[in-house]
């Protein structure tokens, strides 16, 4: 039976949130290093974490009562100790987040304007931390016309509205500061293309390839899984999955294609995969699922106890 094998009961219990948040602040602790930094960084950690939570109640991404999806979060991000200080994959991470929920809002809505605005707002906003983040806005369109069939041309120029707003504000404090060069500086970051050469790969270290190749591992099984079963989702669940599925594929490209944005795209794979994962975990119910929830477990505290002792050996 299903409520009989350990990742069924660790997907409906009440307490499987509290205990990641607990486990996710003794990793956070476990450094040893306590600065401002990395206390905001637990913050936003929470808060993208409370998102979640929201955006679960919402939409409804998985078909059961399940608070999975911000505990795999917490949990992963906990376990990979580079997330841990402020830092823009952090920031941007929680933006996206946010830019989700109002964007599954527009679902099927002729007149999502005010939803389809506000979602282009934040993803403009994150894109202020990262500017490669505006190479995600087409797609966006593209997922309002294609997923959630609320794309119009009232819609259409909301977004671009919302998108193009913080920018607005940029402009005008830099040239009040008489620094405009720093506004055109921002944009010539979208076409500094690195590369492709062997040698941009060979700067990851053992730890860097680790968290990458486990994150993407699970990813795909649960992705394939998902993908396969997907007729069991609503056609609206199917929809909002689909989104998140294409937005990973799209990372993994990019992290790909320009490593040399590995750790602001590291946080935004851990963000994107928590609901992947979650939805394979909360609604399978064989040994080889529950055998590889357990794994995923073990090779992520594994992998931060990897992280404490590379820490504690560089004091």
């Amino acid at each position: 039976m299903r409520s009989n094998r350990f990742q069924n009961k660790v997907a409906t219990s009440n307490f499987t949130l509290p205990v990641a948040a607990f486990l996710t602040t003794l990793l956070w602790c476990a450094e040893g290093i306590y600065t401002l930094d990395r206390l905001l960084g637990w913050g936003v950690c929470g808060l993208t974490a409370y998102f979640w939570v929201e955006t679960n109640n919402a939409h409804s991404l998985i078909r059961i009562r399940s608070r999975l999806t911000p505990s795999i979060y917490l949990w992963m991000t906990g376990c990979i100790f580079c997330l841990h200080p402020l830092q823009d994959g952090l920031i941007v991470s929680c933006l996206v987040l946010a830019s989700y929920y109002l964007l599954f809002k527009s679902y099927q809505q002729t007149e999502a304007v005010s939803p389809i605005f506000h979602s282009f707002l934040c993803l403009g906003i994150g894109s202020l931390f990262f500017p490669q983040l505006l190479f995600f806005a087409p797609f966006y369109l593209w997922y309002t016309a294609v997923y959630l069939r609320s794309l119009t041309w009232r819609t259409f120029w909301a977004a671009m509205t919302g998108l193009i707003l913080p920018y607005w504000f940029m402009a005008g404090y830099f040239l009040y500061m008489e620094d405009f060069g720093r506004f055109t500086g921002h944009f010539r970051e979208l076409i500094l293309f690195q590369p492709i050469y062997y040698e941009n790969y060979r700067n990851f270290d053992f730890l860097q390839i680790s968290t990458i190749g486990l994150v993407i591992a699970f990813t795909i099984i649960a992705a394939l899984h998902g993908i396969r079963t997907s007729f069991n989702d609503k056609i609206r669940t199917r929809m909002f999955l689909y989104l998140i599925l294409t937005q990973e594929l799209l990372i993994v490209l990019l992290m790909a294609l320009q490593p040399v944005h590995f750790q602001v795209l590291l946080g935004l794979l851990v963000m994107n995969s928590a609901p992947i994962l979650s939805h394979y975990f909360a609604l399978t119910s064989k040994r080889f699922t529950d055998a590889v929830f357990i794994l995923f477990l073990f090779m992520f505290a594994a992998l931060s106890f990897l992280n404490i002792w590379k820490q504690w050996l560089t004091f």
